[in-house]
C-alpha cells in the first residue's frame, strides 16, 4: 500500500506526525517531504480562537486518492504518499493538514507534497469557520470545486460556467 487517507475526526483522534513518518519509511527511498499545516492564531488581522472544518466526506476522500494517485503517476509511481486532514473542531496550534512523502530523490518529494496541498485547495468539499476571540464566527469563502478549464471569469465575476 503507497497511499494512506483520510478525514480525522478532531472529537475522536488527532492528527499524528509519527504515524505519518511510519508510514513513508522505507529502506528505498532516499527523500521524505512533510507538510504540517497548523491552525493560527490570526487571519486577515482577525484574532482567531478554533476552526472548525466540515467536509463531504465520500467526495472528499475520493478526491484525496484521485490527487495522490495523480501525484504518483506525475512525479514518481514508486511514492509514498500519506495524505491526512482534521474534520471538526480544531483549537490554535492543532494540526489541521498533513501531508508526507517518501520518494527517491528530494525534487520528487518536495514537488508531490506541494502538489498534493494544492490540488486539496482546489478540488476537495472541505469548508472551513473561523471562531473569533470577540465570539463571533463566520465560514470562509472557499475555492471553486469546478475544474477550471469549465470556469470563465472577468475580473473578479463568474461569467459563465459550461
Amino acid at each position: 500500500m503507497s497511499i494512506h487517507t483520510a478525514l480525522v475526526k478532531t472529537e475522536e483522534q488527532k492528527i499524528s506526525l509519527e504515524k505519518a513518518k511510519k508510514f513513508i519509511y522505507s529502506d528505498d527511498q532516499g527523500a521524505e517531504s512533510i507538510f504540517v499545516g497548523r491552525v493560527r492564531n490570526e487571519n486577515n488581522g482577525k484574532k482567531v480562537t478554533a476552526v472548525t472544518y466540515d467536509a463531504h466526506d465520500q467526495a472528499v476522500l475520493k478526491s484525496f486518492q484521485s490527487i495522490c494517485k495523480d501525484a504518483k503517476n506525475k512525479f514518481d509511481n514508486k511514492a509514498k504518499i500519506f495524505l491526512e486532514h482534521a474534520q471538526g473542531y480544531a483549537p490554535i496550534g492543532e494540526i489541521s493538514i498533513l501531508i508526507a512523502v517518501g520518494t527517491g530523490h528530494r525534487d520528487e518529494a518536495f514537488k508531490i507534497c506541494r502538489y498534493v496541498l494544492e490540488e486539496v485547495k482546489h478540488q476537495s468539499p472541505i469548508w472551513k469557520k473561523e471562531h473569533y476571540v470577540d465570539g463571533k464566527e463566520e465560514w470562509l469563502p472557499g475555492h471553486s470545486l469546478r475544474p477550471k478549464k469549465e470556469i470563465k471569469w472577468s475580473g473578479d465575476r463568474l461569467i459563465q460556467q459550461f
